[in-house]
C-alpha cells in the first residue's frame, strides 16, 4: 500500500512537471532559458505575461502617444507604439535603442522587460520580470516612482475611452555589472533616463463605461543609460563642448569651442554662473535638471537656450556628472558635456546683461520688442542666487522704450 502511494505520487509529480514544462515552452522567451526555470519562475512568468496582454491586448494600440498636448514627435511614437509588441522580442529593436524597454502594472510589477537590461543593469530578464520594480530602484525614489504610474491631477475630459500621458523620469535602479563596465554607480545604484508613457483607461463596470472615471493600466518606457564615469574623457565632436563647474553651477572651466558658438571668451564666463547665461525661459527646467543632478549625481537636461554674446541664443542640452574628491569621496565638482545645434537662432535679439551693444541696435523693431520675454508682463522666478536687473532698450525711428525684466525671487 506504501509502495503504491509513492508511485501515485511519483506519477503526478512527473504530470505535473511535465505540464510546467510544456506551459515554458509557450512563454515568448528562447527554449535555451525556459528549459531552465524552475517552477516558481514559470508561474511568475506566465502571469506577468498573461496580465501584460490583457491590459495591451491589440498592443499599444493606434493611440500610443497621442498625449494631451500636441508634440512633433506624436507622429513617430505612434508608428513605434503600433509595432512595439511585434518586435519587442526580437532582439534588434532594443539594441538599436540603445536602452531596454519595459512594461510596470500600475501597482509596480514589471510585466515585461527586454534582456537588454543585462547590459545596463547586470540583472537578466527572468530574474525582473513579474517582481516589483520597487525592489530594484533607491529607496529615496520610491515616492516619485509611485508618481508616475498615479494620476496627479484629474484628467481632463478626452471624450475617450483610453488614452496616454507622457512621462519621463531619472531613476536610480541596482546595478550588479563589475565595476569597469557598469559606469557611474554609487552604493551600488546607477541612473537611468526613462521616457514612455502612462496608459489611462476608463472603468468598466458589467461593459458599461464611466465616462468621469479613469485608472491608470500601465507605464511603457525605455530606459537609457547616462554617459559613463569617464565622462572627461569622451571625444568632443564639432558639435560638442564642455565646461566644468561649482556644486552651484559656478563656471570653472570651458573649452575654447564656447568662443565660436556663443563669442564669449572662456575667461569671461569664468566665476560666473550658468544661470546668468540662459535664456529667460528656460530657468525653471534647467533648476529642476540642477536639483535632479544633486540628488542623483546624473542628469540629462532637456534643451535650454544659451545666450550669445553679440545677441541670440543656441540650443543646448548638457550630460551633466557629478566628479566626487577621491580622498573624501564627496562631491567636488560638476562635469557637463554638452551638444548644441546650428544656426543660432534670434540674431537680432539682445537678452543677455553682458551684451555688447552694436550699431544694428537702432534697426531693432517693435516686433522683436514682442518677442522678448516679459513684454505681455509674465512673470518669472529664479534661484535665490540670481539677483540682477536686465534693463533692455529698443529704438525705432519714431519711438525709444526701456524694458525691465527682474531676475530675482
Amino acid at each position: 500500500m506504501k509502495e503504491k502511494s509513492k508511485n501515485a505520487a511519483k506519477k503526478r509529480r512527473e504530470k505535473e512537471n511535465g505540464e510546467f514544462y510544456e506551459l515554458a515552452k509557450l512563454l515568448p522567451l528562447p527554449a535555451a532559458i525556459t528549459s531552465q526555470l524552475d517552477k516558481a519562475s514559470i508561474i511568475r512568468l506566465t502571469s506577468s505575461y498573461l496580465r501584460m496582454r490583457s491590459i495591451l491586448p491589440d498592443g499599444l494600440g493606434d493611440g500610443w502617444g497621442q498625449s494631451t498636448r500636441f508634440s512633433p514627435l506624436d507622429n513617430m511614437a505612434k508608428e513605434l507604439g503600433t509595432h512595439l509588441l511585434q518586435y519587442l522580442h526580437c532582439c534588434s529593436l532594443p539594441q538599436t535603442l540603445d536602452g531596454f524597454v519595459f512594461v510596470v502594472a500600475s501597482d509596480g510589477k514589471i510585466m515585461y522587460i527586454s534582456e537588454t537590461a543585462s547590459v545596463h543593469l547586470g540583472l537578466s530578464q527572468v530574474e525582473l520580470t513579474g517582481n516589483s520594480i520597487f525592489e530594484y530602484i533607491h529607496p529615496s525614489d520610491h515616492d516619485e516612482m509611485t508618481a508616475v504610474l498615479s494620476l496627479r491631477q484629474a484628467p481632463q475630459q478626452h471624450f475617450l475611452p483610453e488614452y496616454e500621458i507622457e512621462r519621463s523620469f531619472f531613476l536610480r535602479m541596482k546595478c550588479v555589472l563589475a565595476k569597469r563596465n557598469a559606469g557611474l554607480t554609487c552604493g551600488g545604484y546607477k541612473v537611468i533616463h526613462c521616457s514612455g508613457y502612462l496608459k489611462v483607461r476608463q472603468y468598466m463596470v458589467d461593459m458599461v463605461l464611466y465616462e468621469s472615471c479613469y485608472q491608470t493600466m500601465g507605464l511603457v518606457a525605455v530606459g537609457h543609460s547616462l554617459p559613463p564615469s569617464g565622462i572627461t574623457e569622451i571625444k568632443l565632436h564639432s558639435n560638442m563642448f564642455m565646461f566644468r563647474a561649482s556644486l552651484d553651477f559656478k563656471l570653472i572651466f570651458l573649452d575654447m569651442r564656447v568662443a565660436e558658438l556663443t563669442g564669449y571668451e572662456p575667461q569671461d564666463l569664468i566665476d560666473k554662473t550658468l544661470y546668468h547665461h540662459v535664456h529667460a525661459c528656460d530657468i525653471f527646467h534647467l533648476r529642476y535638471a540642477h536639483h535632479l543632478l544633486l540628488v542623483k549625481g546624473q542628469v540629462t537636461t532637456k534643451y535650454y537656450r544659451l545666450l550669445s554674446k553679440h545677441g541670440g541664443w543656441v540650443w543646448v542640452q548638457s550630460y551633466a556628472t557629478i566628479v566626487h574628491n577621491s580622498r573624501s569621496s564627496r562631491p567636488h565638482c560638476i562635469v557637463s558635456v554638452n551638444y548644441y545645434s546650428q544656426p543660432m537662432y534670434g540674431k537680432c535679439l539682445a537678452l543677455s546683461l553682458w551684451y555688447s551693444w552694436g550699431p544694428w541696435m537702432a534697426q531693432l523693431s517693435w516686433f522683436h520688442l514682442f518677442l522678448l520675454p516679459g513684454f505681455w508682463g509674465h512673470h518669472y522666478s529664479f534661484p535665490p542666487s540670481l539677483s540682477t536687473i536686465c534693463v533692455i532698450k529698443t529704438h525705432t525711428h519714431t519711438h525709444t522704450r526701456s524694458l525691465s525684466l527682474s531676475l530675482s525671487l
